[in-house]
Order: C-alpha cells, then structure tokens, then sequence
C-alpha cells in the first residue's frame, strides 16, 4: 500500500496545548488582577484613615491659643509668609534653568541679559542678538521644543547697525521655566 498524503500542505495546530497556555496565562491575570485590588482597598483606607487625622489636626489647628492675641498671631503669620517666600526664591535651581537655558540656545545666537520677574520668579526675560531673523525663529522653535519652558512669546525685535561688522537682529523673549 502507497500513502500519497502530503502532511505540509495544511497547518495543523495543538489546540490542547494552545488552550492551557491561555488558561495559565488567564489565571494569572486574574491573580494579578486580584492582589491589585486588594492593594487599592488597603491603599483606600489608608487613605481615610489619614483624611480623618488631618481633619483633626485642622481642628485643632484652626483655633489660636487664648495666651496668644489675634494681632500676635496675624503678624507672626505675616513673619512665616515672609520667611517661606524668601525660602522659595532660595530654593530656586538657577544652575539647573542656566544649563537648560545654555542647551536650548544655538550658537548663532547670543544672549545679552537675563531676568527673572519679581513677582513670578517662574517668567523669565532673555534679551539676544542674532544675525537674522530666521536664527531667532529657530531659535524660538528650540526653546518651545524643550521641556524645560513654556509660554514662550517674542516680545519684541529690531533690526540692529553693527557698524563696518554688518547687520544683525536684537530680540527678547518671555518664558516661563517649567520643571521637566
């Protein structure tokens, strides 16, 4: 007898083993699964647990000590305020926005003054010159394409006279440094 059968010509496949491959892989994210919500349940009453004790704490905090007067504890407030604001400007990373701000900044470009406003130590100014407008276009594409700032926005631009050295562009920039 003679077996003319050729085998290759039809993919045959173990489903037994492809179907407890699928159940295994099933079962274990339906564990998976489980041990996570478990964790978010203990993680939800922790979570009251801790919004009851700082509504006590809040209680307790919100009314002032009958040795200390109204006007004591306004000013002492007022001197914390002060205190903390001074501790904000201090905490400021100026070596971390100059290295973005010098990463940011192409060669063709150069920057003639830096400032940070007084009352949002976050909005900078930057005042540049370049030799064109299209390298302080690009320029402005840099600085949108890094994360280290937002808003950006030309304030302001003028064609400058260098003398016998050529032409040039004078510009300046408002940003806001943002934390990457």
């Amino acid at each position: 007898m003679r077996f003319t059968i050729n085998l290759a010509t039809r993919t045959y496949l173990d489903h037994g083993l492809i179907n407890r491959i699928l159940g295994g892989a099933l079962l274990f994210l339906l564990l998976l699964s489980a041990w996570k919500v478990m964790g978010l349940c203990a993680n939800m009453g922790e979570l009251e647990r801790l919004n009851a004790d700082m509504a006590a704490l809040e209680g307790r905090l919100g009314v002032h000590p009958s040795s200390v007067s109204g006007q004591e504890l306004e000013s002492q407030q007022k001197m914390i305020r002060f205190y903390n604001r001074i501790i904000e400007r201090k905490a400021f990373g100026w070596l971390e926005l100059l290295e973005r701000l010098e990463n940011a900044t192409p060669g063709q470009v150069s920057l003639a003054a830096f400032s940070l406003d007084a009352k949002d130590a976050n909005l900078l100014k930057i005042e540049g010159r370049a030799r064109n407008f299209g390298q302080v276009r690009s320029y402005l594409e840099r600085l949108e394409d890094s994360a280290g700032f937002g808003e950006i926005l030309l304030l302001s631009h003028a064609d400058l006279d260098l003398g016998e050295k050529g032409r040039g562009v004078g510009f300046s920039i408002s940003c806001r440094a943002v934390k990457p």
